[in-house]
């Protein structure tokens, strides 16, 4: 299963998730151009994947 978030303010978003012990499994500047405003793929610090999304 994969996970979609929705934020208005990525960047924000993208600050807390690794504050919370996520992390990138992609460098940063990897965008998801299919989503509008872009996205970035994280990963739980358990390892599960899911995309922030900007909308």
């Amino acid at each position: 299963m994969h996970i979609d978030l929705a934020t208005d303010d990525l960047a924000g978003a993208d600050r807390r998730v690794l504050e919370g012990g996520g992390r990138r499994p992609r460098p940063l500047d990897d965008v998801d151009p299919t989503a509008p405003g872009g996205g970035r793929v994280h990963a739980s610090p358990a390892g599960h994947p899911f995309c922030l999304r900007a909308i």
